[in-house]
């Protein structure tokens, strides 16, 4: 099967996660994190969801999952510990044109969650496509190597410096020009070095020899 790779706005949105157990905790934490209004249907709970749910982070509903549980819902994780309970509410979802992720069996998925580098705004998916979970694992221990936390404060620079551009400057190709002169500059390095006043004073003065 071919993946079309995609980010989607979570924000909001209603999602439900069918389980309560380790794998549930970890989609319902990343769901959490990318905004969602997070639903979570089991019997029981892991630690983790249980707080979650007692703070008001998650709603829970203490049943086993019904029909009906999907309405109005955007996206699905299943990850109960019955394979057979996992593809019946895939097939649903199916029905009802519901994106839905199975924790077992994953090719009963309509779309795969990739393994994620993050950096602040910038973020990194790796996918083998279900090939093989530990490759993509092992490329993401690589990438987190070499794309430090620098990334992440590079990036908040960077989307500072485009709205004050957007704000100054009317000429599009000189605005490019500016960002282009930034990214390719020493700004990433001194960053990474813990040195932030110089790196700012740095992009200042790169701001300045382009646009005068």
């Amino acid at each position: 099967m071919k993946y079309y790779p995609m980010n989607l706005d979570l924000r909001d949105r209603s999602c439900l996660v069918i389980g309560g157990g380790k794998v549930a905790e970890r989609k319902a934490l990343s769901l959490l994190e990318a905004g969602a209004e997070v639903k979570v249907i089991s019997p029981t709970l892991a630690l983790k969801l249980q707080e979650l749910s007692t703070s008001g982070k998650i709603s829970h509903r203490n049943k086993v999952f019904e029909d009906k549980d999907l309405e109005g819902v955007f996206l699905v994780i299943v990850a109960t510990n019955s394979s057979e309970v996992n593809c019946r509410v895939a097939l649903l979802c199916k029905q009802k044109r519901i994106l839905v992720n199975v924790s077992s069996p994953p090719e009963e998925s309509t779309f795969i969650v990739p393994s994620v580098v993050e950096r602040g705004a910038l973020v990194i998916a790796i996918s083998t496509e279900g090939a093989s979970p530990a490759l993509a694992k092992k490329i993401r221990e690589d990438l987190e190597k070499v794309y430090g936390p620098e990334y992440g404060l590079f990036l908040e620079r960077m989307s500072l410096l485009r709205r004050k551009l957007q704000a100054e400057i009317n000429d599009e190709g000189l605005r490019r020009k500016v960002v282009q002169a930034v990214v390719e500059s020493d700004v990433l390095y001194l960053l990474k070095s813990g040195r932030l006043k110089e790196a700012d004073h740095r992009i200042a003065e790169i701001v300045k020899a382009e646009t005068t």
